[in-house]
């Protein structure tokens, strides 16, 4: 049976949950977009059938769902639907075409293309076009650097993207057979550098420095924003992949920051891991209490020390957090920390504030001024 027969079987909590965080992504993205009034894309390179096995739809049925219920998405879309099997795009159509059954979607075009290294010099993006688009081989071939850049390259375009780290963390130990890959991936030098880098690492130790390479890939001299959401593997605790959103745009990170933040599992104080955990494998882990302080304090700690003697107010707060994406956090949890500093005396709400609290929780509204003491 080919791979991605396998791959497209029955729905595991991790694809129903990468597709919910992709169609979230595009409700939300299309939203904002179509108040533009022009043509706006949906790209998906490595598209699948449609349905899998047991018969849930995949992110492609998702987005077509949502496009039709809204008018002006269906006057304004355009889809490009690609996979090198022609029996999954065959499928696809006649997914689509059960949906779409008065035919009110008129620009879906379908290829049968293999996406390789340099697929990105074969796909032409019309300019001035915002794309979403979302790239989910089975494994890693085809997904370059310079193909995620023409992806995002239009005013309003974001891409999503799948990244294999059990395979790109196998091919890093190997010898150069898949260097060509690799470099698509990360460049030749910093390949290079990996691989002696990671030589001497234990497998907790070379994940973080992995996705942090990638990470420097695509912001080096173009200033992306950069999520990755992590998922484990369905047969056992360790990392299997992850999904990593790119954009230009700091309100893009910060509207997809909370989508993966709703999605992701927390800790006892509310901040995000950014990852996924499944039922078959934390079933029986249980929520300890620590003695230690959490990555909560940090939080506290940087806004004291950035903001001591300062007004500011709470959207502020919460939007740099929001928009950086080299941290956990979202706004909800500056919150959370401004009512303990409140609490503790270390913070004053000067204005904004009409209710002190509701339901015996300190009340924070976005325009309330607050005083770092």
């Amino acid at each position: 049976m080919p791979e991605n027969e396998v791959f497209f079987s029955d729905q595991t909590e991790q694809s129903a949950t990468k597709a919910h965080i992709v169609s979230s992504y595009f409700t939300a993205w299309s939203r904002v977009i179509k108040k533009w009034g022009s043509k706006m894309a949906y790209i998906d390179l490595f598209c699948g059938p449609g349905r899998y096995g047991d018969n849930n739809p995949s992110a492609p049925l998702q987005i077509i769902q949502s496009t039709l219920a809204d008018p002006l998405l269906t006057k304004n879309m355009m889809f490009l639907f690609n996979d090198c099997d022609p029996a999954n795009i065959r499928s696809l159509q006649q997914e689509i075409s059960a949906l779409d059954a008065a035919n009110q979607l008129k620009r879906i075009d379908y290829f049968t293309e293999t996406i390789d290294i340099d697929s990105y010099k074969r796909l032409h993006i019309p300019p001035n076009v915002p794309v979403l688009s979302f790239v989910d081989p089975f494994g890693y071939k085809g997904l370059t650097k310079e193909l995620i850049d023409l992806l995002i390259a239009n005013s309003g375009s974001d891409c999503i993207f799948f990244f294999n780290y059990n395979r790109i963390n196998m091919a890093l130990s190997s010898n150069t057979k898949f260097d060509e890959h690799l470099i698509g991936i990360f460049g030749e030098e910093r390949t290079n550098v990996l691989k002696t880098e990671l030589a001497t690492l234990s497998p907790a130790q070379r994940e973080p420095v992995v996705i942090n390479a990638l990470i420097e890939s695509l912001t080096e001299s173009k200033g992306n924003f950069v999520l990755p959401f992590k998922f484990y593997s369905a047969e056992m605790l360790r990392t299997s992949h992850f999904i990593v959103f790119v954009t230009k745009n700091p309100v893009a990170c910060k509207i997809m920051k909370q989508i993966m933040y709703s999605n992701s599992a927390k800790d006892n104080d509310g901040v995000a891991t950014f990852s996924f955990e499944d039922s078959k494998n934390f079933s029986d882990i249980f929520t300890q209490l620590s003695l230690f302080d959490g990555p909560i304090k940090t939080l506290e700690t940087n806004l004291i020390k950035k903001n001591h003697g300062k007004y500011v107010t709470v959207l502020d707060l919460c939007n740099e957090v929001d928009c950086d994406f080299t941290n956990q956090f979202v706004g909800k949890n500056v919150k959370d920390v401004l009512r303990n500093l409140e609490m503790a005396g270390l913070i004053t709400v000067v204005s904004g504030r009409k209710v002190k609290s509701r339901n015996g929780i300190l009340n924070m509204p976005d325009n309330a001024i607050i005083y770092f003491n």
